[in-house]
């Protein structure tokens, strides 16, 4: 989208209008529905990472809570919806410091690993996802568990990134600051 490119925020704010507009074009039923909640609820999620607007980000909660409810077990795209919410309440507990956002994270996040077998595309940064959120739990509650199984994600995630991957970098960074 242009906004990730040149940062402009008009667009952004008319991104989330005209997914507010497809939105109420897929009403309940509409077999593109989950995907216009998803849409609306990223792009308030990015406008969130911009201005800390809290009602975006409880927003982008519950469409994504809304999007999640439309996806059937089995659906190939339920482990990113699953990841999405778990990235909105991580954001939410960073900001609020609730620890039932961060526990529900970390438990969206065990769910889309599991639907993330060893060969999976989405593996190694589902596995980063639930390492992050681990180190999170660790630095409030300091159990040394949450902080062992966080090095051990991290080390199973860079294991399936290659010298050369674009995110090999950040899986070497996330290693380090969790040893």
């Amino acid at each position: 989208m242009r906004f990730e490119q040149r940062g402009i925020m008009s667009d952004l704010d008319e991104a989330i209008e005209l997914h507010r507009a497809a939105l109420l074009l897929n009403p309940p039923g509409h077999l593109s529905r989950s995907l216009s909640l998803n849409n609306l609820a990223i792009s308030l999620h990015d406008r969130f990472k911009q201005w800390s607007t809290m009602s975006d980000l409880d927003e982008a909660i519950e469409l994504h809570r809304a999007a999640l409810l439309l996806y059937p077990p089995s659906h190939s795209d339920r482990s990113v919806s699953l990841d999405n919410l778990a990235a909105t309440l991580r954001d939410r507990f960073l900001q609020q410091g609730i620890m039932a956002d961060l526990d529900e994270a970390i438990e969206l996040h065990r769910a889309a690993l599991l639907l993330c077998p060893p060969g999976h595309s989405d593996r190694s940064m589902s596995l980063n996802n639930l390492a992050a959120t681990l180190h999170d739990r660790f630095e409030q509650r300091g159990v040394m568990s949450d902080l062992d199984e966080a090095i051990e994600l991290d080390r199973a995630a860079l294991l399936l990134l290659p010298p050369g991957h674009s995110d090999r970098s950040m899986s070497l960074n996330n290693l380090a600051a969790s040893l």
